[in-house]
C-alpha cells in the first residue's frame, strides 16, 4: 500500500512549486472543459497518482510506472521540462502526459527500419483516478494534434504494453492503429500510430 500521506504531499508540491504555464489551451470533450499546461511537479503527480492505482490493483506494472521511477530524476532522464504537459480541472491536476518531437523513450526501429517517420510521440499518457471516464485521454491527444499540426506533422505515435488490452482499446477509440509489436525485456510492446487530420 502506498503512503496516502506522501502522495498528498507531492499533490501539495504540485501546486505550490508550479512552474510558469508557457503553454495555456482550453479544451473541451463533451461538455467537459480542462486547460492544457506545461508543467513538469503536476504531470508527475498525475504519473504517480496512476502508477499507485496500478499498484495496487496488481497491474504489474513496468519499470516506466513503478512509483519508485515516477520522479524527476528519472523522468527527465528522457523528457525535457517543457514536454511535460497537464489538464488541469478546476485548477486541479487531472490528466497528463508526455509529448516529444523527438523520440527518445522507446525505439520505432521495428516499426520504421532505418528511415524514421517524423512524428509527435506520446508516453506517460495517464488520467488521474478520481477524474477517470471525463474522456480525458481524448482531451490530451486532440491537444497533442494540434501541438503537430502548428509543426507540420502527420503522425501522432505511442507505445503501451501489449499485454494490457483495455488500454489499448482506449487507444484504438481514439482513432490509433495497431502498427506492430515487439517483444522487449521487460514485456511486449504495441506501437500505435494515428493521422493528423
Amino acid at each position: 500500500m502506498v503512503n496516502s500521506t506522501r502522495l498528498e504531499s507531492a499533490r501539495a508540491k504540485a501546486h505550490v512549486g508550479s512552474n510558469p504555464t508557457s503553454s495555456a489551451k482550453i479544451m473541451t470533450s463533451k461538455a467537459l472543459s480542462a486547460k492544457i499546461v506545461q508543467n513538469v511537479n503536476q504531470a508527475i503527480y498525475v504519473m504517480r497518482d496512476a502508477g499507485k492505482w496500478l499498484l495496487e490493483n496488481n497491474k504489474n506494472p513496468s519499470k516506466w510506472w513503478s512509483l519508485k521511477n515516477l520522479n524527476r530524476k528519472f523522468l527527465l532522464q528522457y523528457a525535457k521540462p517543457d514536454e511535460f504537459y497537464v489538464a488541469l480541472i478546476n485548477n486541479e491536476p487531472a490528466a497528463a502526459a508526455i509529448l516529444q518531437f523527438n523520440q527518445k523513450a522507446q525505439d520505432w526501429k521495428s516499426i520504421d527500419g532505418d528511415r524514421r517517420q517524423p512524428a509527435l510521440y506520446i508516453h506517460w499518457l495517464c488520467v488521474g483516478r478520481e477524474f477517470a471516464g471525463k474522456n480525458l485521454p481524448k482531451i490530451l491527444v486532440d491537444f497533442a494534434a494540434q501541438q503537430a499540426k502548428k509543426r507540420n506533422l502527420k503522425l501522432l505515435r505511442l507505445d503501451t504494453n501489449a499485454d494490457e488490452t483495455k488500454l489499448r482499446k482506449i487507444y484504438e477509440d481514439l482513432g490509433f492503429s495497431l502498427m506492430g509489436a515487439e517483444q522487449e525485456a521487460h514485456q511486449k510492446t504495441a506501437f500505435y500510430q494515428k493521422t493528423v487530420d
